[in-house]
């Protein structure tokens, strides 16, 4: 449990966010959990986004605004406002999404020993009507613990439902050149630490034709997306190879063998994935390891996805060829 006079620092990056900020800000300015200090960076909008910022540093002394003079993108947006960050806890907030007000309070209670805390997220559209079913449950599961294999080809850690120690940064930063920081910031907290969830949906997740999200869609997309359209699937397996590449070192700098071992024969499976039928070595480790690899996906599917995500484009070319 924290003590009331730790500052929590909460993370949140804007870009032509319309009109679903105020509702955001308002959920985290109004935090039951009060010692806060809200760092905003705008990715250099076009929009009216950082007058209302500005207006909102105006009235609450706990927030600052910085505006990016060129946009950075997503992922390092984020990378360069984490780093201003001078909280014990830091929280991650999305732009159009909306938090429960006793979100940090449970968080602050229940991380106790644990690098990363988490939750799932209630959908709902972007008028603000709660959609019925959640981000991540029923179809796929939560993790916990030391976890880290299950962040290899899927990610159930959104990064606007996240809070870690202060610890990770020293690890995590600079965010590498990859599509997501959320998998990233996951992966780590998972290798060098545990990391725990609440039962409780903390967020509501609005889902809209603007947002950018990797949850749930996992290997499955990486694997099948060929079949539906070419250029989209080699963008996502570059994306992929770098991302796991950036898992691979950072193993390497902790000397985590188990993963060095799987991330190496991954990298070479994707990098190599125009000329693979089935690569035998990595459906092995896969089904060895599948409920590591695959704890967010259900359990009697998950031989299933390991023998899945071991063919390549030889073996998906003549099943559509017979097809």
């Amino acid at each position: 449990m924290l003590s009331p006079t730790e500052k929590i620092s909460v993370i949140l990056c804007t870009y032509n966010s319309g009109s679903y900020l105020q509702s955001q800000l308002d959920s985290i300015c109004n935090q039951t959990y009060s010692n806060l200090e809200i760092i905003i960076s705008d990715d250099a909008s076009s929009d009216q986004s950082i007058h209302l910022l500005k207006d909102y540093q105006k009235r609450d002394s706990r927030i600052t605004v910085y505006q990016n003079e060129k946009n950075l993108g997503y992922v390092q947006n984020f990378s360069k406002t984490i780093a201003l960050a001078t909280g014990a806890y830091i929280a991650l907030a999305d732009q159009d999404d909306i938090w429960e007000l006793h979100k940090l309070e449970i968080f602050a209670n229940e991380i106790k020993n644990h690098t990363l805390i988490y939750s799932d997220a209630h959908r709902i559209d972007a008028h603000g009507n709660n959609l019925g079913y959640q981000l991540v449950r029923p179809r796929h599961n939560l993790v916990s613990g030391h976890c880290s294999l299950a962040f290899l080809l899927s990610n159930c850690v959104s990064g606007n439902t996240l809070m870690f120690k202060r610890e990770l940064l020293q690890y995590i930063l600079p965010i590498p050149d990859i599509q997501f920081h959320d998998v990233w910031i996951a992966f780590v907290a998972s290798s060098i630490g545990e990391i725990a969830y609440t039962n409780e949906p903390m967020t509501y997740y609005r889902e809209h034709n603007k947002q950018v999200t990797n949850i749930t869609k996992g290997f499955r997309y990486v694997v099948s997306t060929f079949a539906r359209k070419k250029q989209k699937w080699q963008k996502q397996t570059s994306d992929n190879v770098r991302l796991l590449n950036s898992f691979l070192e950072f193993s390497l700098k902790i000397n985590n063998e188990n993963n060095i071992r799987l991330l190496k024969e991954l990298i070479y499976h994707y990098q190599n994935y125009n000329r693979i039928f089935i690569n035998y070595a990595l459906r092995e480790m896969l089904i060895k390891n599948a409920d590591a690899v695959f704890a967010s996906a259900p359990k009697h599917k998950r031989l299933q996805y390991a023998k899945r995500a071991s063919v390549g484009l030889v073996y998906h070319r003549l099943f559509l060829y017979l097809k």
